[in-house]
């Protein structure tokens, strides 16, 4: 087990013990892939900080840094870091009143910044924060006035300053662990973000304990596609640090080409990509000839069954009741037989057809991660099924992030598996009382990866933290063979007019299914029955021969309703489990795609509230 008390700590031990390994690949102007050495980087890491140093720099001071994947992001960070200094991090597409709210709360002294262009979008607003220098990433950026300052110009100064290396080692050793390392300002779905403050000892303990868990190792290569501002990737990025793994900085665009240069053992995403990269392997089998979907449809029941059985004789199935002595000498019987009847064929078939599948996501994976929100069941089983573990991962800002995750061997197919050690894990119910297993109600979690505070804000801070323990505003249970499972936030729960509650999630879930719907969002607070709002997608329109003109309101166009009536109608059936007052009434097509930044956060979750809001006229015309 590796000792580190801070962040610090990591850095030091990773340039000790990966130092001449090339760790940081970002593209060149003809995107192919340079690799550099963490040496490397930690060096130029530590010129900045010494330059940071001499122009006044305190330990605690905040730091913004406005800015997207790329090493420098890496070197600004470490910098910060090393001055005990504490980073503030957002995204380059946020709105210039997002980022002013931001510095302006967190009374940033410094500001590193992208590029020129979201420079020139932030000088209105920064003569109304503190910020007395901004630091651009961009090293091509020529500086125009006094304010700023190239990040290359102060590393290349920092070389001169390298004798004050013992004050800079001296600092970052000074640093303790209930210090801060970053204020995370939440995506704000509802009212004004609140700052999460999270500790050094936050984040080391999730770079200690969850890397073990899902398998990462130093031999890995991994692609690194979310917001690296983002909670969860940073505990990514620290963790392949501490590992001494490489990460290769890549986006949604060049996601494909980018599978087959870097070749990926491990990846973390967001749900999204995985169904994205679902929906694509299912379009490509429906264009393939008769006798290949026969073949991949054998093949996946076949795997499937075997599989079945492996997890159910590892004890890798969710047991939301107990298990009587018949139910589990019948259910070990079963699981035996396909797991000896299976075992040749499941093999051959899976290197006949899975393996090619595989190959297209560079044929190396041995694992993923998925966090930032609930898997959908049937990719989750997918992905799975053709050889590509899910590690399905939960946990929030405020616990840096990890609160559970699967692990290797141990991949239970609805849950988000197990809580590390150290950490404890209750369910509560509407009275304040913890509930038995398999009984549903509000997560709360006590462990060492709960966040110091919201910034500023005691109110909140005292009814989010109550003894210690953080009630997450989660829905779930815990299994009987000691799993979490994840069922929605007490927020997304739907009241309809009868007082029944719904989940919205598993609705939305199943609806995805269909690869005739992109987006959809249930609604039906206060309501007598429940409707969604839809976005098609209209490539998939055009194959099964609906007809309509661009730019047409979808909602007036007879044959596009009627067949979309009939998938809502099949998916949220009594065949699939569900009750009379969870079916929709009604549907509405939306006039466009929720986007990030607008309706949907930088981890693709919808913004409920300003969802309804930004619809209600055509929510309400559901219900007139």
């Amino acid at each position: 087990m590796k000792n580190f008390t801070t962040l610090n700590d990591v850095f030091y031990y990773a340039k000790k013990n990966y130092g001449s390994k090339e760790m940081f690949f970002a593209k060149d102007t003809a995107k192919n892939f340079k690799g550099r050495t963490f040496s490397d980087i930690f060096h130029e890491a530590e010129n900045l900080a010494l330059s940071l140093l001499q122009m006044g720099l305190q330990p605690g001071d905040r730091i913004g840094l406005m800015a997207d994947n790329r090493t420098e992001w890496a070197i600004a960070d470490i910098a910060t870091l090393l001055n005990g200094a504490v980073n503030v991090p957002r995204g380059s597409d946020s709105t210039a009143q997002e980022i002013e709210y931001i510095l302006s709360h967190s009374e940033s002294k410094y500001c590193f910044v992208e590029h020129e262009k979201l420079y020139d979008s932030l000088k209105p607003i920064l003569s109304t924060t503190k910020v007395e220098k901004v630091i651009i990433l961009d090293p091509t950026y020529v500086p125009k006035d006094s304010t700023v300052v190239n990040l290359q110009t102060l590393v290349r100064d920092g070389e001169a300053l390298r004798k004050n290396l013992p004050s800079l080692e001296l600092r970052s050793k000074q640093v303790k662990p209930d210090d801060l390392f970053t204020i995370i300002y939440t995506s704000g779905t509802t009212g004004m973000p609140k700052g999460v403050m999270l500790t050094h000892q936050n984040m080391v303990y999730n770079v200690v304990k969850v890397p073990p868990r899902v398998g990462l190792k130093s031999t890995d290569r991994t692609l690194s596609i979310l917001p690296v501002w983002h909670i969860f990737e940073r505990a990514i990025d620290y963790a392949i640090i501490t590992e001494g793994a490489s990460i290769a900085y890549t986006n949604i665009r060049d996601l494909r080409d980018d599978f087959q240069k870097i070749k990926p053992s491990f990846m973390a995403s967001a749900p999204r990509l995985w169904e994205n990269l679902y929906l694509g392997i299912k379009q490509k089998l429906e264009k393939a000839p008769e006798n290949k979907k026969k073949l991949f449809d054998f093949a996946y029941d076949i795997c499937k069954k075997f599989k079945d059985g492996q997890d159910y004789l590892a004890g890798n199935r969710l047991l939301t009741k107990e298990e009587s002595p018949f139910e589990r000498m019948k259910n070990t019987t079963v699981s035996i037989g396909y797991v000896l009847n299976l075992f040749l064929l499941a093999k051959l078939l899976d290197g006949l057809v899975f393996s090619k599948i595989r190959d297209v996501l560079g044929g190396h994976l041995t694992g993923t991660i998925s966090g930032g929100g609930a898997l959908p069941s049937h990719v989750d089983e997918f992905f799975n099924v053709i050889g590509i573990p899910v590690y399905e991962g939960y946990g929030m800002t405020e616990c840096a992030p990890i609160i559970s995750v699967r692990s290797v061997g141990h991949v239970v197919q609805g849950s988000v598996g197990k809580w590390p050690e150290g950490t404890a894990v209750r369910i509560v119910n509407e009275q304040g009382e913890s509930v038995p297993k398999g009984k549903m109600g509000v997560i709360h979690i006590k462990g060492p990866q709960v966040m110091k505070g919201y910034y500023k804000n005691e109110e909140a801070t005292k009814k989010a933290i109550v003894d210690g323990w953080m009630n997450t505003g989660d829905l779930g249970f815990i299994s009987f063979n000691d799993t979490l499972s994840v069922r929605g936030r007490v927020k997304d729960t739907i009241v309809l007019l009868g007082g029944e509650n719904v989940e919205p999630v598993p609705i939305e879930n199943l609806l995805l299914e269909n690869a005739l719907i992109n987006q959809v969002i249930v609604v039906g607070q206060d309501q007598k029955s429940l409707t969604a709002l839809v976005w098609p997608d209209k490539e998939r329109m055009k194959e099964v021969g609906l007809q309509w003109k661009e730019g047409e309101d979808l909602n007036q166009n007879k044959d596009v309703r009627l067949y979309y009536q009939n998938i809502v109608k099949k998916q949220i059936s009594s065949e699939n489990g569900f009750k009379s007052f969870e079916k929709l009434s009604d549907f509405r097509f939306l006039p466009k795609a929720m986007e990030v930044g607008d309706e949907l956060t930088n981890l693709f979750k919808m913004k409920r509230n300003i969802i309804h809001d930004k619809y209600k006229d055509l929510i309400k015309s559901m219900y007139n």
